[in-house]
């Protein structure tokens, strides 16, 4: 059972990017627990400090960091708790770690599948550009334990691990079964549809379909009886199945928009990219990408479309 004084402190802190402020959280628990930390930059550190210290600790009182997922905004300022353990999915250990086989392989993957979709050289290079400027906002650091579905979190024996893929492959959502109350970094933000983000497969696996997978993670989500989901930005929700509903009924017409488009004919991601989102598909085009390519894995899985190999390019097309 949790600790009956048990308490869990929201933590924001600002980013660098786009989706603006973080949230992390302090649980007051068997174990002093932060799940989340924030990108590593100057301000998000004091404020990181100065707000555990706002609820009587410090950094190094901290015994254990939780992550919800790899993303730099979640995961920046890992490394400067060097007296907590850090816990989380496998996946983090190869971003987190800098693997340079890793890097390497996943931007292999990446240049040949972006050109086959119909970017441009320039388009590459503001992915690029993009990539490299993320890896500034976290520090090389490790994982100490890996948890993974309906694991208990170690020193919070009242949580349990629900690996939620989609947003991210790494993503996890913490259950606490004596109240219905969810720590769910990305998978359910109050104000904003999350992406379900491109990732590169692993050697010997397929591309992950992740859209499909988030679809997958938000059905799983319903039947838990969240009372309350502390979120990783915006506020917390507590009508998590009306609003997951409301995500996919979104999804399907965002599907049947690209399907219109494709009445007249043939296209690639690209153009499909440029049609949908105009001036911000040339600004952020890594994530209008991967926004457009989920819902023809939709479209497709639904065998409503199918993909077609012409000289280097692939299009897709009405069935």
């Amino acid at each position: 059972m949790a600790v009956k004084t048990e308490k869990i402190h929201c933590l924001t802190i600002p980013t660098p990017f786009l989706v603006g402020p973080v949230n992390c959280y302090v649980i007051e628990g068997e174990t002093l627990t932060l799940v989340d930390t924030g990108p590593k930059t100057d301000e998000g550190w004091e404020l990181l400090k100065s707000g555990i210290e706002s609820i009587g600790y410090s950094i190094d009182d901290v015994e254990q960091v939780v992550l919800t997922h790899h993303h730099p905004d979640h995961v920046g300022l890992v490394a400067r708790f060097s007296k907590a353990k850090v816990i989380g999915h496998q996946l983090n250990q190869l971003w987190l770690s800098r693997d340079p086989d890793f890097f390497m392989q996943y931007a292999r993957f990446f240049k040949r599948f972006y050109l086959r979709h119909g970017l441009n050289a320039e388009q590459l290079k503001v992915i690029e550009r993009s990539s490299l400027g993320y890896l500034h906002f976290v520090d090389k650091s490790s994982v100490d334990v890996f948890v993974a579905q309906g694991d208990k979190l170690p020193g919070l024996s009242d949580w349990r691990v629900i690996e939620t893929p989609g947003h991210a492959q790494s993503h996890l959502l913490f259950l606490r079964e004596s109240d219905g109350v969810a720590i769910g970094g990305d998978v359910l933000l109050s104000k904003v549809s999350s992406n379900a983000l491109l990732e590169a497969p692993l050697e010997g696996q397929e591309r992950p379909r992740t859209l499909l997978q988030y679809r997958e993670s938000l059905e799983t989500i319903k039947n838990l009886q969240i009372s309350e989901l502390h979120t990783g930005h915006g506020p917390s929700i507590t009508d998590v199945t009306t609003l997951i509903d409301i995500r996919l009924t979104a999804q399907e017409d965002r599907a049947r928009v690209i399907y219109d488009h494709l009445k007249s004919g043939k296209m690639t991601v690209n153009e499909l990219g440029a049609k949908m989102f105009g001036r911000s598909h040339h600004k952020q085009p890594e994530l209008t990408f991967s926004e457009v390519f989920g819902h023809l894995d939709l479209l497709m899985e639904d065998d409503l479309i199918v993909e077609r190999h012409e000289n280097e390019l692939t299009y897709f097309e009405i069935k």
